[in-house]
């Protein structure tokens, strides 16, 4: 079977393999939290993975609506995302907020107000992980942070300074990477903060987003065509995240680890979105796949409420336990996507077009058809 080309795919209305991404991103996430944990990938590549996979989805998108509409608007794009992800995120606040107030458990009180304005990062960074059932908000305040300041600053640099765009998010990258270890080998601020902070995490939303750029050049094309031709080639990345993760030493993981893991990431996410035509990978579009990479956002959410309670079941045998924590994270997920979230998903569609008048620009020789925009499907 031939693979299609990846300029080919990139055409596609949805790019496939995103959700079957999502999927081993989320659940290596839920299994290192469940104290499994996994060979090739650990909380902090599943996370990493999210974050990478967030700035090139949202940049991808930018990108499309730029090239349709000579613009973005700003309006539409944060309605857009507060209907994904407000409404699960302020429901699971709540209920978590109030149950632990039930039980007593007194690291509430401390993270209710970083939890409402999405600064879990920071605290977490400044006080450490508390024991609260907010704490593994962290990750979704850095996302959080992002979104706000992304779409200006690429709007500032698409109209500045496009051609200087990719390159400003690679030394971003290497600034943040040389920042963390400088943070943590000699400020002593912890690993709490290097691992938590914004301004010790961006270099993985960066590389994502530099993905977006690369993908328009058909040198890089040519490239990532070269390294996603044979199925065994996304075990290459696998492995090096393998290997990245048995590094002991704390210099590492908390210095240039998060970005050699983003770039890894990167390179495999383009390889599973071609690759997923293929036999061996098709797996990642099966509907199962994409299911579970559909609610991988509210899975995030409820997952250590579903590990929980499957840690009570201590009747039964271990693995029992877990699988049934498994289950009911999915199960937690499922009513929060289907009761709550697709309401508010409904309404989403009128704001997925770019402007309805788009600015209109001078004719050339041999005009060219803009592509039409993908549906975003974003964590």
């Amino acid at each position: 079977m031939s693979l299609p080309a990846l300029e080919t795919i990139l055409k596609s209305k949805k790019l496939p393999g995103l959700d079957g991404f999502r999927m081993i991103a989320v659940m290596a996430v839920v299994l290192a939290h469940s104290g499994v944990g996994s060979y090739f990938f650990s909380a902090r590549h599943g996370v990493a993975g999210f974050f990478v996979l967030s700035g090139f989805l949202i940049t991808w998108l930018l990108l499309k609506e730029y090239e349709k509409a000579g613009t973005v608007s700003l309006k539409n794009f944060y309605i857009r995302r507060s209907l994904r992800i407000f409404p699960a995120y302020y429901v699971f606040l709540l209920v978590s907020i109030s149950w632990d107030l039930f039980r007593g458990n007194d690291d509430i009180h401390e993270a209710i107000l970083p939890g409402l304005f999405y600064f879990m990062n920071y605290h977490n960074a400044l006080e450490g992980h508390s024991s609260s059932s907010l704490a593994h908000l962290w990750s979704l305040a850095i996302e959080e942070q992002f979104y706000l300041i992304w779409p200006v600053l690429f709007l500032l640099l698409m109209g500045k300074c496009k051609q200087y765009a990719l390159g400003f998010l690679l030394v971003v990258s290497g600034v943040v990477m040389l920042w963390r270890s400088f943070s943590f080998s000699i400020l002593d601020f912890g690993n709490s903060y290097a691992y938590n902070a914004f301004d010790t995490r961006f270099d993985n939303l960066a590389i994502g987003c530099a993905l977006a750029f690369l993908l328009e050049k058909k040198r890089c094309l040519v490239i990532f065509n070269s390294v996603s031709r044979q199925f065994w080639m996304p075990l290459i990345p696998l492995l090096l995240l393998f290997l990245s993760r048995q590094v002991g030493n704390s210099g590492y993981v908390y210095g240039p680890a998060f970005t050699i893991d983003a770039l890894l990431l990167a390179v495999l996410l383009v390889q599973l979105i071609r690759l997923s035509h293929s036999h061996f990978w098709n797996w990642l579009n099966h509907p199962v796949s994409v299911y579970l990479g559909v609610i991988s956002y509210p899975i995030y959410l409820w997952h250590t409420w579903g590990i929980q309670a499957g840690n009570k079941l201590n009747f039964l045998p271990e693995w029992m336990q877990f699988a049934a924590g498994i289950l009911i994270s999915c199960v937690l997920a499922a009513a929060s996507y289907h009761i709550l979230e697709k309401r508010f998903l409904a309404i989403k569609p009128l704001y997925e077009r770019a402007t309805k008048k788009p600015k209109k620009l001078p004719k050339v020789d041999g005009g060219v058809d803009a592509e039409q925009l993908p549906r975003e499907r974003s964590n």
